[in-house]
């Protein structure tokens, strides 16, 4: 075998190694859902990584998402103040959000739709987390096939 891919795969076990690292890690970290407050009045620091919730003030969560918190909310709620229709930028790109049209068409008025969410800053972990919950809480706006790990 040759030295530059023996040095490929000793790397990639590196990286592999230190993920397993990090991940066991976590388990003992306390990770806490913020407090459910309107969700035009929850802040999060730019560039956040986790899973949230909308809610619903009558009927609870009503869906469950991860990613980007602060970018996936904004999207999210500018959608909805969009009349439920997508975002086109200038230059014609298109911002989608399933969450919010569906928010939009099930109750127009912002004050009853609530926010909540739990930092993660791990993709994977983040991932995973809102497939077992969509799963368990089967929120009315998710689509399983949709998470990411449909």
């Amino acid at each position: 075998m040759d030295n530059v891919l023996v040095k490929s795969i000793l790397n990639k076990i590196e990286e592999e190694t230190k993920e397993l690292e990090f991940l066991k890690g976590m388990i003992s970290k306390n990770y806490e859902w913020s407090e459910i407050k309107p969700i035009t009045n929850s802040t999060i620091s730019h560039g956040k990584i986790g899973v949230y919730k909308i809610i619903h003030k009558e009927y609870g969560v009503m869906y469950i998402g991860q990613g980007n918190i602060g970018n996936r909310k904004s999207r999210h709620l500018g959608v909805f103040r969009n009349d439920g229709k997508d975002l086109i930028s200038v230059g014609g790109h298109v911002s989608p959000s399933q969450a919010g049209k569906k928010m939009y068409a099930f109750d127009k008025n912002i004050d009853n739709w609530y926010f909540s969410y739990i930092v993660l800053d791990s993709k994977k972990v983040s991932t995973e987390y809102e497939t077992l919950l969509t799963i368990l809480e089967e929120p009315e706006f998710n689509n399983l096939s949709m998470s990411g790990k449909g």
